[in-house]
């Protein structure tokens, strides 16, 4: 291989070098930001949960106390 195609091998793998580190850097980038967006989805969906958890514990006590009442009534009509 002559020097001129050498020299223009290196300088095509060193560009492609360059492109690749800034593609590894872009990529990155993007997963980090994704990676962000969704730890504030997931801050965004734990804090409504928090804040509708009473209600929802609420309505499941009821719904067992309703249960029970209809369990007895039951039992008392058909022995």
């Amino acid at each position: 291989m002559n020097e001129a195609a050498k020299t223009q091998t290196q300088a095509i793998f060193k560009r492609r070098e360059a492109e690749r580190a800034e593609f590894n850097a872009q990529l990155k980038a993007q997963r980090d930001k994704a990676q962000r967006l969704r730890a504030l989805r997931l801050a965004r969906e734990e804090a409504r949960w928090v804040e509708h958890r009473p209600k929802v514990i609420e309505g499941i006590k009821e719904g067992l106390v309703m249960l029970h009442e209809k369990t007895a009534e039951m039992r008392i009509k058909h022995p």
